[in-house]
């Protein structure tokens, strides 16, 4: 490994982003809150009725979802109120439009009515009251449903983990219990490389932030460190490659909320979205389309922008509130590698797809040596898209690259050497007996 020099980016910039996504959520709790009445009485089915077809070509916000994501990221950004001003104002300004949602009626009614998901429909309550804007009268409802009967339903293991985390959050209880639960998880085994979906990622990554409360606390995982890490990077190339900036920013806070170094293929995906950011002033989310951005009536663009991308520059905030908070901001520049060989191969593995995600484009903007130091990753997109297709022989064409060049041990790589393996065996039980 070359010893270069490596510049970080500056953390006035990551406040700005922070400062940003405070603008962004503020906007959308206002704009979820004027269509809440509506949504309320038809379940949520106007926007799909509505004859105006840039409010329908994106999902409606929810307010309940709004505001409870919302006060996660007041609670993840709160510790920077203190040395910035412009942080301060915004927190302020966003907890007043929050704290009328957050014990509204109709939440504090779900509550009594459906005690089993009591805590996830009190999220928002509860990460305000951890901030010091208490209400003891939504306390003593929690505390009669945590006495109570336990009635709730068989969950999901990282479902069953949220709860118990908002629940520790409340009560103060704790943490050891969470190491249990944080087990039975997808941290506890391998990854699907090749093959994971998106709700499969965002499970990885909401597991992360509810095992250390958003970066606040280490935990004990149930499997080495390195081996996470090398999950999330194969992670990385299917958002990346998908272009979706929503997803790669929450697969981005795995870093410093694990309090690991960064890695160049998140030091290339964090740049790839603050370009991304900085070019359309938000984070893009996976609905957006630039061209119907544009088109869409003036009155009516705004609102076209938090229905499609609210989500992932909020997403964009907490990652670079947990990197600030855990004092690992991320490089400017993709290190070098002198590897000794040249990592064309590689390269031309994934150069035939006929539409170039952008971390494409940015990947031929790099110099040689940065490109080598970023093989691994291009591996992981080459093995990922033959699998998608079925593609066997470029199945092979990547596997054979990544022997030649010590490339073998990562997740994809392995789980594409097993499916190998497998066709093979496939092969010989269908071929016709001679």
């Amino acid at each position: 490994m070359q010893s270069d020099k490596i510049d970080q980016w500056d953390r006035t910039d990551l406040v700005g982003r922070v400062e940003q996504a405070l603008d962004v959520v503020g906007r959308a709790v206002a704009v979820s809150a004027d269509h809440a009445p509506q949504m309320d009485l038809d379940g949520g089915e106007a926007a799909a009725r509505d004859g105006n077809s840039t409010r329908s070509s994106a999902r409606p916000l929810v307010l309940t979802k709004t505001v409870s994501e919302t006060a996660m990221l007041l609670r993840c950004a709160h510790f920077l109120v203190d040395a910035d001003d412009r942080i301060a104002r915004a927190v302020e300004s966003v907890v007043e439009q929050l704290l009328p949602h957050a014990r509204d009626v109709r939440v504090l009614a779900a509550l009594g009515r459906e005690p089993a998901s009591a805590f996830e429909s009190a999220t928002a309550h509860i990460h305000l009251a951890a901030l010091g804007y208490r209400d003891d009268s939504v306390d003593r409802l929690l505390t009669e449903i945590a006495q109570g009967e336990d009635v709730r339903p068989e969950r999901l293991p990282n479902h069953d983990l949220e709860n118990a985390w908002l629940r520790q959050i409340w009560s103060g209880s704790d943490v050891s219990a969470l190491a249990e639960l944080v087990a039975r998880t997808c941290l506890a085994r391998s990854l699907d490389a090749l093959g994971s979906a998106a709700p499969d990622l965002y499970a990885f990554t909401h597991t992360v932030l509810y095992a250390t409360d958003m970066g606040r606390r280490p935990f004990t995982t149930p499997r080495p460190m390195r081996e996470i890490e090398a999950d999330a990077e194969a992670a990385l190339a299917a958002a990346l490659d998908a272009d979706n900036f929503d997803l790669a920013a929450e697969l981005l806070w795995i870093w410093p909320m694990l309090k690991l170094p960064w890695s160049p293929a998140a030091t290339f995906s964090f740049s790839i979205l603050a370009t991304m950011q900085d070019t359309h002033g938000f984070l893009p989310g996976p609905e957006y389309s630039s061209p119907h951005h544009l088109s869409a009536p003036k009155d009516q663009q705004d609102e076209y922008v938090l229905r499609t991308s609210y989500h992932a520059t909020l997403a964009m905030g907490i990652l670079c509130s947990a990197a600030l908070r855990s004092n690992l901001v991320p490089q400017t520049t993709v290190p070098r590698t002198n590897s000794g060989c040249r990592g064309d191969s590689i390269v031309r593995l994934v150069q035939t797809k006929s539409t170039q995600p952008r971390w494409q484009r940015a990947f031929a903007q790099l110099e040689s040596a940065q490109r080598w130091s970023l093989a691994e990753f291009v591996l992981s997109v080459a093995l990922r898209r033959a699998r998608a297709t079925n593609d066997l022989e470029l199945l092979r064409h990547c596997l054979s690259a990544a022997l030649h060049r010590d490339l073998i041990d990562g997740p994809a790589a392995r789980q594409a050497t097993a499916l190998l393996r497998r066709s093979t065996i496939l092969g010989q039980i269908s071929a016709p007996a001679t």
